[in-house]
């Protein structure tokens, strides 16, 4: 091999080791907190709780918010969360320990996690578009800050969310076990025996919903029901290109919830599994082009047996209809409905409020 050649393959290599060098800077490092969530009226409160950053018992962590009492106003809300950061780096392994409140239990449990498809959430950022209000345009942001964000549910069942600006992403689902172990008298001192713990317990749920009291008296806490609303649908959102809709936000009764931002990709709908809706964000164009921002939520357990009525697997439709005359601060003007290959249901009765206003700047 002569000099000249040698010499060409030297300055290759040293280029693409370059280029290779100035990705990784340019790369931005994903971090994250730890929060926690609840079903709505069946509070929970940690005693320990650790995300592990490597498999061994003495790696480093991000703690779980602790000595504080979470119920969250809506599954998936990132309630309670904690001042730990990690950057760079997936969670390995939950470690956890908590008291469900309704049951007067506590539960433990240590679970393995799927640290990839966390990763895959993250590495990358989140984009979402932003509007310049100095060049009066839009732009895009990609943020590649995160919030892992573990539901703690009755029955001791646990589910791991990915949160970011635009979607809430399930990654997990575990179950622990019933934890009569627990020095509870650490973190509150009335509770030093089984009399103190009740009586804790019982304070704590004094302000719940008579509903939810009845449940604790009767022993008719819904455990199955949890697990009902983590059914997916091959549910593809459809709206007219005429609606000139720019954005649609879909919050699941799952706790997950999913930006759909339509202006930027040419109105291709992305295709995946997705829960029952609990709430709709939709922004549009009326008949004379102003943009309009509209709400619509839904009764949970009423959308949800609606939409049990479809077949499994079955490709389905989210059908919404606008009506471009509808003024600011009206509360009809939205009509969804679910469409199969054979036949249509309509989602009106399951709808519990709608509202639409003006929008002055798309984001």
């Amino acid at each position: 091999m002569n000099k000249s050649v040698k010499l060409l393959m030297l300055i290759t290599l040293l280029n693409l080791t370059l280029a290779s060098c100035q990705k990784n800077m340019e790369q931005k490092e994903y971090s994250w907190t730890a929060a926690a969530c609840t079903p709505k009226n069946y509070p929970a409160e940690i005693f320990s709780g650790h995300l592990l950053l490597g498999t061994k018992p003495n790696s480093a962590y991000v703690y779980m918010p602790f000595d504080r009492i979470i119920d969250s106003e809506n599954l998936g809300e990132n309630g309670g969360s904690s001042s730990g950061l990690a950057t760079g780096t997936t969670p390995k392994i939950l470690d956890i320990t908590w008291m469900s409140y309704t049951e007067n239990k506590s539960y433990s449990g240590v679970f393995n996690l799927d640290s990839d498809k966390i990763e895959a959430l993250m590495i990358n950022g989140s984009e979402r578009p932003y509007w310049d209000v100095a060049t009066k345009k839009v732009g895009i942001v990609k943020d590649y800050r995160f919030v892992i964000n573990t539901g703690l549910f009755p029955g001791g069942i646990v589910v791991l969310y990915v949160f970011s600006q635009s979607n809430m992403t399930i990654v997990g689902r575990y179950q622990a076990h019933e934890d009569k172990n627990v020095d509870w008298k650490v973190a509150h001192k009335s509770m030093t025996d089984q009399k103190g713990i009740d009586e804790y317990v019982n304070y704590m749920n004094e302000d719940l919903p008579q509903e939810i009291k009845d449940q604790i008296k009767n022993g008719t806490i819904p455990f199955g029901y949890w697990d009902t609303l983590f059914q997916t649908y091959s549910l593809t959102p459809l709206v007219k290109a005429e609606d000139k809709v720019e954005t649609i936000k879909l919050n699941y009764i799952n706790g997950e919830f999913e930006s759909i931002f339509l202006s930027l990709n040419n109105n291709v709908m992305p295709i995946k599994k997705r829960a029952a809706p609990r709430k709709m964000n939709i922004v549009w164009h009326d008949i004379n082009d102003r943009r309009m921002e509209s709400d619509v939520y839904f009764d949970e357990k009423k959308i949800k047996a609606l939409f049990e009525q479809t077949k499994p697997n079955e490709p389905i439709q989210f059908v919404i209809e606008i009506d471009r005359n509808t003024k600011p601060r009206e509360t009809t003007g939205i009509l969804i409905k679910l469409k199969t290959n054979d036949r249509e249901i309509d989602l009106q009765k399951a709808i519990v409020s709608q509202e639409t206003f003006t929008k002055s700047i798309p984001y």
